[in-house]
């Protein structure tokens, strides 16, 4: 569980990479770091010579970047999605209310199962050395299953909904 845990991460960090690069190929803002005042204030206050660069390290920086904190959201929601989904197909049959307390606690059980298969002592780390190594082939496999598993957890989720 704690290596496919690792793996849809490192997943979800080079789709998000991917649509972070794409999305800096329209960004009209970045336009405004081509502006000479603006690149001569930027190396003055910040000491940033490329702005571009500095982005990119940080949004993708494995280590502390800003999407990682996205992915590490979307990693949560979705074993919190997929928690609550097996209790209402496992309670279908009984009458029995989910009361808003247990979905705090599976909102903390999710966050739990994550912290400790992933994000506790940046453990993710050794996956993603391990996992860069991969070929190109087997990383757009690995993406396209944790696609697939993100889909998957979605089709649970709502007919778990429909089976309620």
């Amino acid at each position: 569980m704690k290596r496919g845990l690792n793996i849809l991460h490192f997943c979800l960090y080079l789709i998000e990479k991917k649509i972070h690069f794409l999305f800096n190929k329209i960004n009209p803002a970045l336009l405004l770091y081509r502006i000479p005042a603006v690149k001569m204030r930027m190396k003055t206050k910040y000491g940033i010579d490329n702005t571009k660069e500095y982005l990119d390290d940080f949004w993708t920086n494995q280590k502390n970047g800003l999407s990682l904190n996205y992915i590490g959201g979307w990693l949560v929601g979705l074993i919190f999605i997929m928690i609550i989904s097996l209790t209402i197909i496992l309670m279908k049959n009984s009458d029995l209310i989910l009361p808003k307390y247990l979905f705090i606690a599976f909102g903390i059980i999710a966050y739990l199962i994550c912290y400790f298969a992933v994000f506790k002592n940046d453990t993710y780390l050794k996956y993603f050395k391990e996992f860069d190594t991969w070929s190109i082939t087997k990383k757009r496999v690995n993406v396209l299953i944790s696609i697939g598993f993100i889909l998957f957890v979605i089709f649970l989720f709502f007919s778990s909904l429909l089976w309620f």
